[in-house]
C-alpha cells in the first residue's frame, strides 16, 4: 500500500504541472507529422502501398504507440544519478521502503499522467492523417499489457543506469548511449520487420524491443500467438534486469557503509 501510496502522491504533483504535460505533447505533434510526411512520402516514392507486411496506416499508428512509451516516463537514470551523488541515498536508506521500488512507484504515478494526454494527441494526428486504428479489444488490451511490462522495463534499466554512480562520475553518457540504442535497436522509429533480416533477428531477443517494439506491433498486427511471445521476452527480461539491479544495489549499499556515507 506505501508504494501505491506513493506512486499516487507523484501522480497528483505531475497534474499540477499541466503545462509540463502539455509541452511535451507538443512535442509529441511534432514527431509524428514529421514522421507522417517522411512515411507518406517513402511509400510514394517507392510506389508500394505494402512494405514488409505494413501499410503508411500501420505505421502511422505503430509510431503512436512508440513515441507514447518514449515520451510519456520521466527520466528515473537523472533521479538516481543526483541521489547517489549528493549523499542524498544515505538518509534514503533509512527510510521504510526500498529505494528501487520507491523510485519504481514514483515512476509509473508521473508516467500514467502523461500517458493518456499523449495517447490523446498521439491519436488525433494520426486520426487526421490516415484514419482510425484498425483493432480488436484484445489488440488493445494485449497493448496495454505490454506497455506495462515494457515501461516497468525500461525504468529498471535506467535505474542501474543510476545507481552506476556509484562508480562513475557522470552516468549521462551512458544514458545517452542506451537512449540512442532504444531508439533504433529497439523500433522506435520502424518495426522491426523493416530491419536487415541478420539484424532483427539479434534485435528481437534484446531488452529493447521488449521496451518499443512489443506494445506497437500488438496494436497494429495482433495474433495470440505473437503476444505471447513477446510477453514472454518481457518477463525474461524483468527477471534478468531485477536481479541485476537486486545485485548491483546490495553491492552499491555495502559500498556506501564501506565508505562511511
Amino acid at each position: 500500500m506505501k508504494y501505491l501510496a506513493i506512486g499516487r502522491t507523484q501522480l497528483l504533483a505531475s497534474l499540477i504541472y499541466d503545462r509540463d504535460l502539455l509541452v511535451r505533447s507538443a512535442f509529441m505533434v511534432v514527431v509524428l507529422v514529421t514522421f507522417v510526411q517522411l512515411w507518406q512520402a517513402t511509400f510514394a516514392a517507392t510506389n508500394q502501398t505494402v512494405i514488409s507486411g505494413f501499410t503508411v496506416h500501420d505505421i502511422v499508428w505503430y509510431l503512436v504507440i512508440t513515441e507514447v512509451v518514449a515520451l510519456s516516463p520521466p527520466r528515473i537514470a537523472q533521479a538516481v544519478d543526483a541521489q547517489v551523488r549528493t549523499g542524498d541515498i544515505a538518509y534514503a536508506l533509512a527510510r521504510p521502503y526500498s529505494l528501487t521500488l520507491y523510485h519504481l512507484a514514483s515512476y509509473w504515478g508521473d508516467t500514467v499522467a502523461r500517458i493518456p494526454v499523449n495517447f490523446v494527441v498521439g491519436a488525433t494526428v494520426a486520426l487526421i492523417a490516415v484514419g482510425p486504428p484498425k483493432v480488436t479489444p484484445e489488440a488493445v488490451a494485449a497493448t496495454v499489457v505490454l506497455w506495462i511490462g515494457g515501461i516497468t522495463l525500461k525504468a529498471s534499466i535506467e535505474m542501474l543506469i543510476g545507481l552506476s554512480a556509484f562508480w562513475v562520475e557522470d552516468t549521462a553518457p551512458v544514458e545517452w548511449l542506451y537512449a540512442k540504442i532504444l531508439y533504433t535497436v529497439g523500433g522506435l522509429m520502424l518495426p522491426l520487420e523493416l530491419f536487415p533480416d541478420w539484424l532483427a533477428s539479434i534485435a528481437r531477443v534484446l531488452p529493447f524491443a521488449a521496451i518499443m517494439y512489443a506494445p506497437a506491433r500488438a496494436f497494429v498486427g495482433f495474433t495470440v500467438e505473437g503476444f505471447l511471445q513477446l510477453a514472454a521476452l518481457q518477463i525474461v527480461w524483468l527477471i534478468v534486469v531485477w536481479a541485476t539491479l537486486t545485485l548491483v544495489y546490495a553491492h552499491a549499499t555495502r559500498r556506501l557503509v564501506a565508505h562511511g556515507g
